[in-house]
This record gives structure tokens, C-alpha cells and sequence, in this order.
């Protein structure tokens, strides 16, 4: 059943180790490399707007606009903002990313009005888009994790082999 000089602890249990590792490792290293290469996939750190046509600004709030709502002209915006804005007047959904300064950031996350071409429009943040962090450590051991379990999977069956070629040789 079993060779000779072969364990337990050899034959099962560390290819079971070499297993969690790996798995230990894949979790930990796909996180960590979506860290790494997110800002050239994703809109991370972008925030995005929506901008209410005046039809339904004056829907949503009526003429007499909200005494707590923030009010802005259009040339009190930022040119990121200002972009952001245009962009999303044009978008067949009324959203657009902020690429640049926001300096109007916590206003428009509570919604605000925006005076544009003499008209009334709600805008408001509708995705703050954050940047997954991963610990500086956690790829490069994630990495190690994963070589090591591999190691620990592939060292019973390589062991066997060498017992059997030394007996095939002896």
C-alpha cells in the first residue's frame, strides 16, 4: 500500500499544506496586482456627476429651489468641473466623470444647482469610484505563498520518483 519510508505526514499532509498556500497566495496576490494596475483599467479616483436637465430640476424641486442645496454659476466651477459638466449635458445619461480638480467635491455630493446659460440645473455625485488599497507586502508574499505551496505540492511525487530511479538503478 504504502512504500517504504513513506509518512503520513509526507504523503498527505504536505500537499495539503502546499494547497491552503496556494490558495492563500491567490488571494492575496489578485488583489494586490488589481492595486497595481488599476489606474490603467479603471476610473478610480474619478469621481462621477450627474447633471439634471432644467425640465427635471424643476420636476424634482419645483421654482422655488431648496434654502439647503448649494447654488453655483457656471463660471464658479472649476475647468474640470466645467468639462465634467458639459460632458454630462451631452451624455444620453447625464453623467460624466471628473478628470482634474474638484474643488466643489462636497457640495455636489449633497447635490447642488448650477446656473447655466441662465438656466437651473441639479447636480450632484453619483459615483465616487475609490481606488482599492493593498498592503505594500501583500503581492510580493502573495507570490512567495503560491511558490511555496507549489513547492510542497510537487515535493512527494518528485521524492517518489528519485526513491524509484535510485531503485531501478541499485
Amino acid at each position: 500500500m504504502s512504500r517504504r519510508g513513506d509518512s503520513v505526514l509526507f504523503t498527505y499532509v504536505a500537499p495539503f499544506l502546499g494547497v491552503l498556500l496556494v490558495a492563500v497566495g491567490i488571494a492575496a496576490a489578485v488583489p494586490a496586482t488589481y492595486d497595481v494596475i488599476q489606474d490603467d483599467i479603471t476610473t478610480c479616483g474619478t469621481p462621477t456627476i450627474a447633471v439634471d436637465s432644467p425640465e427635471e430640476t424643476t420636476a424634482r424641486f419645483g421654482e422655488d429651489p431648496r434654502p439647503n442645496l448649494t447654488r453655483f454659476a457656471y463660471e464658479d466651477l472649476s475647468e474640470a468641473e466645467r468639462k465634467a459638466f458639459r460632458d454630462a449635458l451631452n451624455d444620453s445619461v447625464g453623467e460624466a466623470r471628473v478628470d482634474g480638480e474638484f474643488r466643489h467635491y462636497d457640495e455636489f455630493l449633497n447635490g447642488s444647482f448650477v446656473t447655466y446659460e441662465g438656466e437651473r440645473h441639479f447636480v450632484t455625485v453619483v459615483a465616487e469610484n475609490p481606488c482599492f488599497v493593498a498592503a505594500p507586502l501583500q503581492l510580493p508574499l502573495g507570490v512567495f505563498a503560491i511558490v511555496l505551496g507549489v513547492i510542497g505540492i510537487l515535493t512527494p511525487p518528485a521524492y517518489r520518483t528519485l526513491v524509484s530511479i535510485e531503485e531501478d538503478a541499485g
